[in-house]
């Protein structure tokens, strides 16, 4: 902390930290958070100490539990901006989903409230999930390199580089990478 106070430099907290300071600053336990957001205790109590990485799917559960932009998780975010304006391209601001080959990084100020660019990579065979999900606002993208197959209400779309979509958020969708290499999307978000 001394040498915190020398530089005038402070980490930027880590997802857990952020989502415990949320909680506490809402004034719930985790029993509380646990039945608002429909995920376990055991499982926000392992993201708050750092112990297991969340999903996607997890983290919006959690944005929407606390009405906050699931770029409120995002690290680092606040270090880099320029005013609110300016995402450097040196700034640590990827969303740890890594576990699920599923890597993302916020090309928007976090400041921005409602929207989000971000650059999404799937690691080939990696899915949002098993099970289609949907959330408040629009999605829409523009896959840069790979293959990816997105499903919006049941419906499933095979793209390429070079193609684009765009739905509401509220319709059930997924996706997974497709092929034996990485697909590349700029995604947007707004919620």
């Amino acid at each position: 902390m001394k040498d915190q106070e020398k530089t005038g430099v402070t980490e930027s907290p880590s997802l857990g930290e952020r989502l415990r300071g949320l909680r506490k600053s809402h004034a719930l336990s985790l029993k509380e958070l646990a039945a608002r957001s429909q995920l376990s205790i055991g499982a926000l109590s392992q993201i708050e100490r750092g112990i297991s990485s969340p999903s996607v799917r997890t983290l919006n559960k959690l944005a929407t539990s606390f009405d906050v932009p699931l770029s409120y998780f995002f690290a680092g975010a606040d270090s880099d901006e320029v005013d609110g304006v300016v995402v450097r391209h040196t700034a640590d601001a990827e969303m740890k989903v890594s576990a699920q080959g599923i890597r993302k990084r916020l090309l928007t100020p976090k400041t921005l409230e409602g929207l989000q660019l971000m650059l999404v990579q799937v690691d080939p065979g990696s899915t949002s999930g098993p099970e289609a999900y949907g959330h408040p606002g629009l999605d829409a993208g523009y896959v840069l390199s790979g293959a990816l197959r997105l499903e919006v209400s049941g419906r499933v779309y095979l793209l390429t580089e070079g193609d684009s979509f765009g739905f509401p958020s509220t319709q059930p969708h997924r996706f997974e990478c497709l092929g034996g290499r990485p697909a590349e999307i700029v995604w947007v978000n707004t919620q």
